[in-house]
């Protein structure tokens, strides 16, 4: 799940893993979904180390009598020279970087900060790690944007530049599966609420 909205000082500013305010609706969104997980399974709560996923976890903790596991290898990607920067600073400083950077996102590390082929080789294991301690059972995490985005890419082998398709809403709900055998399934991306139950089986029926 990605984390609230931070706030309106950041926004049009890259801030990527530097660890930043949320704003008021972006605290109050994740109080405001906490009750919904009320009687689902859920065993265990994750957090990233930044300020703004540990918020929206512990909300969740509150209602379901959990503690909140923080582990800094879920954090968004570094950004570099770029942290702080808005679009228009960069393209100021380094003309034609943005656009190379969305060529190429998994490979573009001009900035000096990760590629998203170095946050995948960071975020995967800890999800294996994650998946490995809790086997059949439900986990919740909260993380960010980018985190989200070459895990799903790396589990459905599309490229890190079609990636950047993939629309994240602030909150938005991605469930992932990993099967007895270790064989991963995407069930849902950017859901707007948990859904509670069997999701039908390991393959689409016609």
């Amino acid at each position: 799940m990605r984390h609230g909205e931070v706030d309106p000082g950041w926004r049009g500013k890259i801030y990527g893993g530097l660890d930043v305010d949320l704003a008021p609706e972006g605290k109050q969104r994740f109080v405001d979904l906490a009750p919904s997980v009320v009687g689902m399974q859920i065993c265990a709560l994750y957090s990233s180390g930044l300020s703004r996923a540990i918020h929206g976890a512990s909300c969740f903790a509150q209602v379901l009598g959990l503690k909140v596991t923080q582990d800094a290898r879920f954090n968004e990607i570094d950004r570099g020279q770029w942290a702080g920067l808005s679009t228009e600073e960069i393209e100021g400083r380094w003309p034609g970087a943005l656009d190379a950077y969305k060529r190429s996102p998994g490979s573009f590390g001009g900035h000096g900060g990760e590629t998203f082929a170095d946050l995948h080789a960071r975020t995967w294991p800890a999800l294996q790690d994650l998946a490995e301690n809790h086997p059949n059972e439900e986990t919740l995490l909260v993380c960010h944007a980018q985190v989200i985005r070459v895990l799903v890419a790396g589990l459905l082998a599309i490229p890190f530049a079609d990636s950047l398709r993939l629309m994240l809403s602030h909150g938005g709900i991605t469930t992932l599966d990993r099967f007895p055998d270790g064989v991963w399934g995407v069930q849902a991306v950017n859901a707007e609420f948990l859904r509670n139950g069997s999701w039908g089986g390991r393959y689409r029926k016609p």
